[in-house]
């Protein structure tokens, strides 16, 4: 399979809130979810950029990711849903801008 590349760059939120009343995205696993997507890139030899970030604003509903600029959000991004991302992924970073 031929590597792939775009100018888009992958952000997901690893925000780490310290009170419980207060939700965040590396509370719920975006940090191993990080990781995961990194390495599944090299499996499915892709080369799209990943970053982490502080913050998305959607930590309610997190982990979230966000194909920037003027992709939407993936909202739930848990570690157990690696190869469902991955698809989503590869789905927003074909769009044309």
């Amino acid at each position: 399979m031929p590597e792939k590349s775009s100018e888009k760059t992958v952000y997901v939120c690893t925000n780490r809130r310290f009170s419980l009343d207060s939700p965040s995205c590396a509370i719920r696993g975006s940090e191993k979810t990080l990781e995961l997507l990194k390495q599944e890139m090299v499996k499915r030899e892709l080369s799209y950029p990943i970053e982490k970030t502080i913050c998305l604003g959607q930590c309610t509903f997190g982990p979230a990711i966000r194909v920037a600029p003027g992709g939407e959000f993936f909202l739930g991004a848990k570690p157990a849903k690696i190869d469902e991302i991955m698809d989503w992924l590869v789905n927003e970073m074909g769009k044309e801008d």
